[in-house]
């Protein structure tokens, strides 16, 4: 037993001590509380962002997949079965890169966007006969397909009675017309890229340019394609006649939702503005590859500047079918 006084007695805490560790302990729990809200900000911010261009990149590998399978199915004849002179490469199909909006594009609704616009044709195998008739057992259907940007409204593609209101958007796209339909091998020029809105479907939103540069492999001093632009079938280019690009240079930029609910209807004015001067073919001489690679930075500085928060998705694409010789 202890005595008051005696050497064994415990004291107790004093008030002030438990005010003091009391204190601390709120202090301690405080931080801790602090760092687990930041932590927990960073991640939903990144998620966010993640989740924001997730359609995008599943947008951008369905491109690049889908391009590699180009094909002209080029063959070799006399250049006039009548009083023949020399060989001559050709081919019925078409390959073709335009700018977006123009002539030769199909006749969709909706407000063109920036960039480029591609039309070819690949062994996709979509067909709309199925069954007993069908050609879904056939293998290596030769389908008309193309990418391009527009500027619209998706009212055509929600569901009748959707609580979800129309959103004006930019917006990557894709035409493929079934084989069935096809009709590249009997119209000439660009006659042949004509659709009904059933051809053509969205890819993904908020995609606001898709630049497509056909290039020669390596970086030549004087490169034959030194222009956005390409066709197949007419181009001033006679090495481009009847042949695929080696590679595409492909690049997608994208923004957020958050950004384009920001905008609001000053959304098509201001990327229009931030495309403004760019993209455009180089002086013949220059390196297209440079160029290429500045415009890309300042577009991202201007939607920078713009408190615009975008994603650019760049690749370059080897075309499989291609028999480049100059």
């Amino acid at each position: 037993m202890n005595f008051p006084g005696s050497k064994n007695c415990r004291r107790a805490f004093t008030l002030v001590e438990l005010l003091v560790a009391t204190g601390i302990l709120i202090l301690i729990l405080g931080v801790m509380f602090s760092m687990i809200s930041q932590t927990s900000n960073v991640w939903r911010t990144s998620s966010a962002r993640i989740e924001a261009f997730q359609s995008a990149r599943r947008a951008f590998d369905t491109l690049t997949r889908t391009l590699e399978q180009a094909t002209l199915n080029t063959y070799w004849d006399y250049d006039d079965p009548n009083n023949p002179v020399a060989y001559k490469r050709k081919s019925e199909l078409h390959f073709l890169i335009t700018a977006s909006g123009t002539t030769g594009t199909p006749k969709i609704p909706g407000t063109p966007g920036a960039g480029q616009a591609i039309f070819f044709q690949a062994p996709l195998n979509r067909t709309a006969t199925t069954g007993i008739a069908g050609y879904e057992n056939l293998t290596g259907l030769i389908n008309a397909c193309g990418f391009y940007v527009e500027y619209g409204s998706d009212s055509a593609w929600l569901p009748p009675h959707a609580a979800t209101q129309a959103r004006e958007r930019f917006r990557l796209m894709q035409w493929m017309q079934n084989t069935e339909s096809l009709t590249v091998y009997g119209k000439a020029g660009n006659a042949w890229i004509a659709s009904d809105a059933a051809d053509v479907f969205p890819v993904a939103d908020n995609v606001i340019a898709l630049i497509i540069w056909p290039k020669e492999e390596g970086d030549p001093t004087t490169p034959v394609l030194n222009s956005y632009s390409y066709d197949s079938r007419s181009d001033a280019r006679s090495s481009a006649i009847n042949q695929l690009p080696p590679v595409l240079k492909i690049a997608l930029v994208a923004i957020d939702e958050t950004s384009a609910v920001r905008l609001g209807s000053a959304l098509q004015t201001t990327v229009t503005t931030c495309m403004a001067g760019l993209f455009e073919s180089p002086p013949i001489g220059s390196n297209p590859r440079d160029q290429f690679s500045e415009d890309i930075k300042t577009l991202g500085d201007r939607l920078t500047n713009k408190s615009i928060n975008y994603r650019s998705f760049v690749t370059a694409v080897p075309m499989r079918e291609a028999k480049w010789s100059p």
